[in-house]
């Protein structure tokens, strides 16, 4: 059910508010005006300086619909607050905009404010502690990690083994004999008896020499990372580079002082083991955090608006796009790596977005219930500590952003909240 008002203000489910503005021919004239001075501000017509054209040649010059645009765009700001102001509405992200009719220029506006939000069973939320510890074959891991770290290799004339490197370059193709472009490589390096090759790969490496090629098929493994080679037939085509035997130091005393920073086996054991404790404790408490997110998570309910998804859904792939940029990916290569579609990485974006939006409106739903607070106290010592390892200027320019009311500071101030709260539902 909708409530419609007489300045035709609707406010409908989902916490939408749906308006709509109609414009006198003469506001519309004056703000195309506007917009062709500054749309037509470098165009060159002959006969007149850049920009000085009468405005009716440079209406002819300009676009129709870049023109429209930059008309709706200069009459929207001041419309925009009066209805925000007369209306009294509390929009949570930007309005989403659509003409309706060109004369009268009619636009429809939708604002989304904050939904309402059920909570059940808040108080029942319970996060399981469990004592963090170090298993025995973990800690021997570890220990062979470290002492794998000084490995040396001898290149070796002979039938590769157990614990060999083998260096090789290799392609694939599918059941149907076409190339798999992503499993293409040079120069790659595997041991035998590692794992890290996908099953009866490393096992097919033993008795290989240099210059030998060989080719087997097997099977992807079922939960393999790339949707769509798995449990498919693959047939490897393999060529051997090199054949290197493997030598591991012993882990003496001596070489615990000379190559570890320890003056013994024991140290350094026990060094190690503690490493690995702090390591647990915080994966541990991660665990139990995101655990009492989840659970805040499935205690909310709230219908959110469709221009709210759309907008959680444009930031996260902005996130993830910026992600991608920064390991030198494009989508394209991502797709490929992943083995994922174009439509499963949308649907999979779009969970993403109702779940982030529906924890975070949780979040302050509980927050706001247990009215947890940040006092001002706290956020001066949460921004010095975060300016500690920047240099003089850096902390100068930070400090500036993080002042009182800019966003980065209210964004700061929210998170500690969270991390308040988190803090007292995990113990």
């Amino acid at each position: 059910m909708s409530d419609k008002s007489p300045n035709n203000v609707k406010r409908l489910k989902g916490a939408r508010v749906e308006c709509e503005l109609v414009f006198d021919t003469e506001t519309v004239a004056a703000a195309e005006k506007k917009a062709i001075e500054k749309l037509g501000s470098n165009l060159k017509i002959e006969g007149f300086r850049e920009g000085k054209a009468p405005a009716d040649m440079m209406k002819d010059k300009i676009p129709e619909q870049a023109l429209f645009e930059e008309t709706v765009h200069l009459l929207l700001p001041e419309a925009i607050e009066k209805l925000i102001v007369e209306n009294e509405i509390k929009p949570i992200i930007p309005p989403k905009i659509e003409a309706t009719i060109r004369e009268p220029l009619t636009l429809k506006v939708t604002f989304v404010e904050r939904p309402d939000v059920k909570m059940k069973g808040i108080d029942k939320i319970k996060v399981e502690k469990k004592e963090a510890k170090v298993e025995e074959k973990d800690f021997q891991r570890m220990i062979d990690y470290v002492t794998k770290q000084h490995q040396t290799s001898t290149e070796v004339d002979r039938p590769a083994k157990e614990t060999d490197s083998i260096t090789m370059d290799f392609h694939a193709e599918d059941k149907n004999g076409k190339e798999i472009p992503e499993i293409r490589t040079e120069g790659h390096q595997a041991v035998i008896g590692s794992k890290v090759l996908i099953p009866g790969f490393e096992d097919e490496l033993k008795g290989v020499k240099k210059g030998d090629k060989k080719s087997f098929t097997l099977s992807f493994p079922e939960k393999h990372q790339t949707e769509n080679l798995r449990n498919q037939p693959v047939t490897f085509h393999v060529s051997i580079t090199k054949v290197e035997e493997v030598n591991t130091p012993e882990l003496t005393d001596e070489f615990a002082k000379t190559h570890l920073h320890a003056e013994s086996v024991p140290e350094f054991k026990k060094q190690v083991k503690e490493s690995m404790k702090m390591q647990e404790d915080e994966a541990e408490r991660a665990r139990r955090e995101q655990d009492a997110m989840e659970q805040i998570r499935k205690a909310t309910t709230v219908e959110l608006a469709p221009e709210l998804l759309e907008e959680e859904e444009r930031q996260i792939y902005e996130e993830f796009r910026q992600q991608l940029e920064r390991q030198g990916m494009t989508q394209e290569d991502w797709l490929k790596r992943t083995g994922k579609t174009l439509e499963s990485a949308s649907k999979e974006l779009k969970e993403q977005a109702e779940k982030r939006l529906t924890l975070r409106l949780g979040l302050q739903a509980v927050i706001d219930q247990k009215e947890v607070s940040i006092s001002d106290e706290e956020m001066t010592a949460s921004i010095d500590a975060m300016m500690l390892p920047l240099g003089e200027e850096e902390q100068k320019r930070i400090r500036l952003a993080y002042e009182k009311g800019q966003n980065p500071y209210e964004q700061l101030k929210w998170q500690k909240k969270v991390e308040k709260l988190i803090a007292t539902l995990v113990g």
